[in-house]
């Protein structure tokens, strides 16, 4: 966590339900609950393979549309490769959710997931990422890295009320019925 994210740190509200537990959620939007149980299990199977983790939001944003995700599928294909490339094998997993409401274009909010044994901070991966998204340009939300480590329960709630933000329901659809809203890593392979 930041010092700037320590100093406008507030109370999270525990409104989502999961394995008997209660955790923070964004509550402005109807989330959906598929994508959030999804993203628990993403994490739970992470912290089984590593004890540290880092998590990286960014947002890729599209010049032009497409009726299909392989933009975003191609740009994890080249990314995966990198990273091997840059940091030998490592554990990685990621969410992606397409997204698209009143512009032309879908976008995408992304979220990658880096062992945090080998991978120290967001920048060179922000670099790889930007330099690899062909399709139009790739931002970042305010704060968008998480080292957390697995015993570290407040930036752990930090980080899954920030990943909640993917799991909303509302600009998801906007597409044909066989194209997916979303992505997640079924497993963390350390490539």
């Amino acid at each position: 966590m930041s010092v700037s994210e320590q100093k406008t740190q507030r109370t999270l509200t525990l409104n989502f339900e999961y394995a008997n537990h209660y955790w923070p959620v964004l509550g402005e939007y109807p989330i959906r609950r598929d994508i959030m149980c999804g993203i628990f299990e993403l994490l739970a199977k992470f912290f089984e393979k590593t004890s540290k983790l880092i998590a990286i939001r960014m947002d890729l944003k599209m010049r032009t549309w497409t009726p299909d995700n392989q933009p975003i599928s191609q740009f994890f294909k080249r990314f995966k490769k990198k990273l091997i490339h840059h940091y030998g094998h490592c554990y990685n997993g990621y969410i992606w959710v397409r997204e698209q409401d009143t512009a032309a274009t879908q976008h995408y909010h992304v979220a990658v997931l880096l062992d945090g044994q080998k991978v120290r901070h967001s920048q060179t991966i922000k670099e790889m990422a930007t330099a690899l998204w062909l399709h139009g340009y790739l931002s970042s939300p305010k704060h968008p890295f998480y080292a957390i480590h697995r015993s570290q329960i407040q930036r752990f709630q930090a980080l899954i009320y920030r990943l909640s933000y993917l799991a909303k329901s509302v600009t998801k659809g906007n597409r044909s019925k066989q194209v997916k809203d979303y992505q997640i890593s079924r497993s963390i392979r350390k490539n």
